[in-house]
């Protein structure tokens, strides 16, 4: 087997294997068996899917996977509804969809070229990402740092990443990344890497972190300034009208 890290796919010696399995949740469901077995059959099908569970950091949470739909019998489903109500581990659905990714690397010349294309392109735009220095970067820092609702996930982060690709890399770069099949999860290692370095460098540059600090404050004044707005709105809505004499 092989995972993906950021120096490459290496050789996993640990069968992958879900542990909500081994406590004995049901197998995958006949449709999800079926699903399975389609993309066995017909790898070359589903080479968006397999690319995302090879490079997305959270397969689960991708778009991709989430919107992924099959056909079981004259019924089309979305394979995360069959996996919530089969009760089945997504764990378990992509370990399964890992094994028939390494099958189809083996046999196929350009499926594995394109794996490697796709591993480079990572590389590449983590490398020219992180030697822009931190005075470009800045300005797609503090949203890591700063989400509206507390947790920044993995959509925000391929939107942030998306952005800045378009704005700070090299035009060629960015096009490569934003037309590969495998883009969402690109980007989502790019917005990872964002944030990581956000966190980081909050520790080192006094700057930086006087600069987020006086940020966090204007957006907590902004909040307080909205909610007292709405609360005289509504005070002004319940107020009862005058009538006229």
């Amino acid at each position: 087997m092989y995972i993906s890290t950021y120096g490459g796919l290496r050789q996993n010696p640990i069968l992958y294997r879900s542990l909500a399995g081994t406590l004995g949740e049901p197998p995958p469901s006949p449709a999800i068996q079926e699903f399975l077995n389609e993309v066995r059959k017909r790898p070359q099908n589903f080479r968006q899917l397999l690319l995302t569970i090879t490079f997305h950091p959270a397969p689960a949470n991708s778009l991709t996977f989430v919107k992924q739909r099959f056909t079981f019998g004259k019924l089309t489903k979305y394979l995360i509804d069959e996996i919530l109500f089969s009760g089945s581990s997504d764990a378990e659905i992509i370990d399964n969809l890992r094994r028939i990714r390494d099958e189809f690397r083996k046999r196929d010349g350009r499926f594995r070229q394109q794996i490697e294309a796709e591993l480079k392109l990572r590389n590449e735009m983590i490398k020219v990402a992180g030697e822009l220095g931190p005075q470009k970067l800045r300005p797609f820092l503090i949203e890591p740092l700063l989400p509206p609702t507390g947790v920044i996930d993995d959509s925000s982060l391929c939107k942030l990443a998306r952005n800045f690709a378009q704005m700070r890399l090299p035009r060629d770069l960015a096009q490569r990344i934003i037309n590969s099949e495998a883009s969402e999860a690109q980007l989502t290692n790019l917005g990872r890497f964002l944030r990581r370095y956000a966190e980081v460098l909050q520790t080192k540059d006094p700057f930086f972190k006087a600069l987020v600090e006086e940020e966090r404050k204007h957006r907590q004044l902004k909040q307080e300034q909205e909610k007292k707005q709405q609360l005289e709105e509504k005070r002004k809505i319940k107020q009862p009208r005058r009538r006229r004499p």
